[in-house]
This record gives structure tokens, sequence and C-alpha cells, in this order.
């Protein structure tokens, strides 16, 4: 499911506080964010990787305001502009909200909440080198134990990084392998 062009941009809360903390071990070649939203969590990790690259869907003028030294920001759909097993780290904080429709692609996951999460593991999937990681930031408000389930039925590890307990919803993050790989990059 692409979410809507033009969305808006993402602003830093307690859930970009979460991701950078997680993502504060990793380092390595390249990485991605899918979702740079205000690009904080991306800058964050700029610094320990050769290669830092955000995408997004939302407008040029709204992606202007998240640039930041070191990062590389491209407007596409997910990971859909680059070649297959790229980056050592793919990571995001997904559109979760259950919604009828994407209307607000900076919040709006889909009908169960899990279809644009879904769709971000599967592009991060697929640009994913051997041995790398996806690291994901889900919400009790989106349907986490469906996802994870979908990762056990694609022969996925997941191990639990971080979880923050909010007023209305908890807050985790979890490394996604691919089943039996060597866990050598990202170093942590």
């Amino acid at each position: 499911m692409a979410p809507p062009a033009g969305g808006r941009r993402y602003l830093p809360a307690e859930d970009t506080d979460l991701l950078r903390t997680a993502l504060s071990p990793l380092a390595g070649g390249s990485c991605l964010e899918i979702g740079f939203g205000s690009g904080t969590a991306l800058s964050s990790v700029s610094g320990r990787f050769d290669l830092a690259v955000g995408t997004d869907v939302m407008g040029a003028e709204e992606a202007r305001l998240a640039i930041r030294p070191r990062v590389e920001l491209v407007l596409a759909d997910r990971a859909r502009c680059f070649r297959d097993r790229v980056f050592d780290l793919v990571f995001f904080n997904p559109p979760y909200l259950p919604s009828a429709t994407v209307e607000d692609a900076a919040v709006d996951g889909g009908p169960t909440g899990l279809e644009v999460p879904l769709s971000f593991l599967e592009e991060g999937l697929r640009v994913l080198k051997d041995g790398g990681v996806v690291v994901a930031l889900l919400s009790t408000e989106g349907d986490v134990r469906s996802f994870l389930a979908r990762c056990t039925s694609l022969g996925l590890e997941v191990e639990p990084m971080a979880e923050k307990r909010l007023f209305y919803e908890t807050l985790s993050v979890f490394a996604i392998r691919r089943g039996g790989e060597d866990r050598r990059t990202p170093q942590s």
C-alpha cells in the first residue's frame, strides 16, 4: 500500500527519542530510514555510518525542513528507488494508526494499522544486505502481535530492543533479521 505523496512531515516525539536510543549502539557502512519525517532519527545515526539515506513521500517544501548534515534525503515511496541488498541497516517508525483510508501519510497505517508497517518491512528486507538488520518501532495503537506473527511466518528472527510505556500506548522497538544469518553487520 503506497501512501499518498505530499503528506505532512512527522515531528519528533517520544517515539523518535526511543528509536534514537535503540539505534545508538549501531554502526556500519550504509543505513536507510524509510519515512525520514523530521530527519531527527536519521541524523542521530549519520556519524556512525558511511552513508545515511532517508526516503519519504512528503512534499519537497516539507522535506527541505528535514535536511541535516551528513544525510541524503530522497523523495520516494519506501525503498523502491534502490537496488536489492544494499543497506546494512534499515529502520523505520512507520505510520501505524488504524484508518479506513490513508489521508495523513505521517500517521495513518491502513485499515488495521498494519498495512503501511508491513509494506515498509517488505521493502526494508528487499534492500537489506545479508547479515543486516531491520529496526522497526511499533505501537500498541497498531496490531503489534499480528506484525510479529507475520515476521515469524516469513522465517524472520525478532528481538526486542527497547520499550516505553506512555499514558495511552506502549512503544516497542524490534531488531528483525533473516533467520540463520550472520549478525556481523551492522556492528553493535
